[in-house]
C-alpha cells in the first residue's frame, strides 16, 4: 500500500499535518486536513481541532463558517476562555453584538487575566452605544490588571473620543507608573507632541524613560519634543541616545532625516549632510532627504551637489514645484541664468501660487532693469497673499521706484505699523511716499500714532537724520 494514502486516511495525522499547516501560514491545505479529519466521530469530539479549523477558515475570510466551527469547539470545552474570545470575534466581525457580548461575558468569567478580554468586551459595548458599561468594565479590569498597558490605553481612546483630554491625559499619566510597558506613556507623550505642547511632552518622555531606560521610542520621542520646542543642541543630543537603542533592530529613517535638519539648524552643515546620507542608506530615497542635501549644498555653495540632489528629486516626483524652484536656485548659482529662469517658471505652471519662484522671477527682471515686469510679479504675491512680507516689501520698493507711492503706502503700511523697529527702511519709505504725494499731515499723523504705541521707538528713529524732520 502506498503510505501517503495510507496517512491520508489517518485521523491523526491529518490533524497534525493541518496544524503543520496552520504553522506555515496554509490556509487551504490547514482547512483540507482538518475538513478531512473531522470525518472520523472521535476527531469530532476534540475542541482543539475544531478551534484550528476556525482559525484557518477566518484567514481564507470565511467568517461565517469560522463561527460555526468555535462554536462547536465551546460546546466541547465549556471553561476555556481562549475558544469563547474567538467566537466573539467572529461574532462580532458577522454584526452579531449580542452574540459577540456573551461570548466576551464568558470568557471573562473564565480568565480574569487575559487584559485583551475586557478591552474585546468594551468594544462591543460601545458598538452598542453603552459607552458607560464599557468604561466600567474596563476601570474594574484595570484594578485587577495594574500592570496591563492595554487596558489603560483603550479607556484613554474612549475619553478621547469623548472629547474629555483631561481625563485621558489623567489615566495615562498614572499608568506610566504601574503599566509593564511604556506604551501608555509613548501614547501621551505623542498626544502632547500633537497638541504642540512640547514642555509637557518633554516631561512625560524623560518619565517614561526613568522607569524604561531602554526605550528606544521613549528616547527618539524626547529628542522630537526638543526638535520640535527648537532646542537644537538637546535634540541632537537625545537623537544620538537613541540610535544604539534601536540594535539590533534597525533606526527608523525618519531618526537620521531629523538629526540632519537639527544639524543643519546648528550650521553644522557637513555633519547634516553625513546624516542624510545615512538615512538614505536606512530606506527608500526620499524627496524629503533629496531637497535637504540640495538645501545643504547650496548653503555651502556647491550647487553640483545640490543638482545632483535635485535630478534625484526629479526622478521621485517630477512634477513637484518646490524641486523646480530648488533647481532654479541652484542653476543661479551655476550663472545658469535662462535655465533658471525656465525652472521658476515651470514651477509656477505646476503652482500657480509659488510665491517664492515669482519673486526670484522679479529679482531677475530688476537685474535685467525690466521694472515693469518685476512690479508686476512682486504686486502678484502681494495682492495674492497680504501677509507674505518679503512680497509686499519688494512690491512695494518697485511700485515706488515706478512712483506709484499709493501702492507703495498701501503694501507697507501694515508691515510698518506690526513691527516698526525691525522696518525702520519700509517706514522711511512711507514717509516719503508722503511727501511725495504733497501729503507731509499723513506722514506726521502715521508716524505719531507709532510713537503713541511704543514711547521708545523715538530713540531708534534719531539714529537716522532723515526723521528728525518730523520731530
Amino acid at each position: 500500500m502506498n503510505p501517503r494514502i495510507k496517512e491520508a486516511k489517518d485521523p491523526l495525522k491529518l490533524v497534525r499535518s493541518g496544524v503543520f499547516a496552520l504553522e506555515r501560514k496554509k490556509w487551504s491545505k490547514a482547512r483540507r486536513k482538518f475538513e478531512a479529519a473531522l470525518i472520523d466521530d472521535e476527531v469530532q469530539q476534540n475542541a482543539g481541532v475544531w478551534a484550528n479549523y476556525g482559525i484557518a477558515l477566518t484567514n481564507l475570510n470565511l467568517i461565517s463558517e469560522a463561527q460555526k466551527a468555535f462554536t462547536k469547539s465551546v460546546s466541547l470545552d465549556k471553561k476555556n476562555a481562549r475558544l469563547w474570545v474567538k467566537k466573539g470575534i467572529t461574532e462580532s466581525r458577522l454584526g452579531n453584538d449580542n452574540e459577540a457580548k456573551k461570548s466576551f461575558e464568558q470568557a471573562l468569567r473564565f480568565d480574569k487575566k487575559d487584559p485583551e478580554i475586557p478591552i474585546l468586551l468594551s468594544r462591543v459595548l460601545r458598538k452598542q452605544e453603552d459607552t458607560k458599561k464599557a468604561i466600567k468594565v474596563l476601570e474594574s479590569a484595570w484594578k485587577k490588571l495594574p500592570e496591563s498597558s492595554q487596558i489603560p490605553i483603550e479607556l484613554a481612546i474612549i475619553y478621547n473620543k469623548q472629547n474629555d483630554d483631561r481625563k485621558s491625559e489623567e489615566i495615562l499619566t498614572k499608568a506610566i507608573q504601574t503599566a509593564r510597558q511604556p506604551d501608555p506613556g509613548l501614547l501621551l507623550g505623542q498626544t502632547l507632541l500633537d497638541k504642540k505642547d512640547y514642555k509637557r511632552s518633554i516631561l512625560i518622555y524623560q518619565e517614561i524613560l526613568s522607569r524604561f531606560p531602554q526605550s528606544h521610542h521613549a528616547q527618539y520621542g524626547l529628542g522630537v519634543a526638543y526638535h520640535a520646542n527648537e532646542d537644537w543642541k538637546k535634540a541632537l543630543e537625545e537623537y544620538q541616545k537613541a540610535i544604539p537603542l534601536f540594535r539590533p533592530e534597525k533606526p527608523p529613517q525618519s531618526l537620521f532625516i531629523n538629526m540632519g535638519r537639527v544639524l543643519k539648524n546648528l550650521r553644522q552643515n557637513k555633519e547634516a549632510i553625513d546624516a542624510l546620507y545615512r538615512a538614505k542608506k536606512y530606506g527608500k530615497p526620499t524627496l524629503e532627504i533629496s531637497l535637504l542635501l540640495a538645501e545643504l549644498f547650496l548653503e555651502s555653495n556647491r550647487p553640483d551637489r545640490a543638482k545632483r540632489a535635485l535630478e534625484d528629486a526629479i526622478r521621485i516626483e517630477k512634477n513637484n514645484p518646490v524641486i523646480r524652484f530648488y533647481l532654479g536656485l541652484t542653476l543661479l548659482q551655476l550663472n545658469d541664468i535662462p535655465k533658471a529662469k525656465e525652472n521658476f517658471q515651470k514651477s509656477i505652471e505646476l503652482d500657480p501660487d509659488f510665491h517664492e519662484s515669482k519673486l526670484q522671477l522679479s529679482r531677475l527682471a530688476i537685474q535685467e532693469r525690466d521694472f515693469k515686469i518685476a512690479y508686476a510679479l512682486a504686486n502678484e504675491v502681494a495682492v495674492a497673499d497680504p501677509n507674505h512680507i518679503p512680497g509686499n516689501r519688494l512690491a512695494a520698493k518697485l511700485a515706488y521706484d515706478l512712483r506709484n507711492f499709493k501702492r507703495t503706502i498701501e503694501l507697507l503700511e501694515p508691515v510698518v505699523t506690526n513691527n516698526p523697529r525691525n522696518h525702520l527702511e519700509d517706514l522711511e519709505l512711507i514717509l516719503n511716499s508722503w511727501l511725495l504725494l504733497s501729503q507731509p499731515e499723513k506722514a506726521k499723523s502715521f508716524l505719531k500714532r507709532l510713537l503713541e504705541e511704543d514711547k521708545s521707538l523715538k530713540d531708534h528713529l534719531r539714529s537716522k537724520a532723515f526723521f528728525t524732520q518730523f520731530f
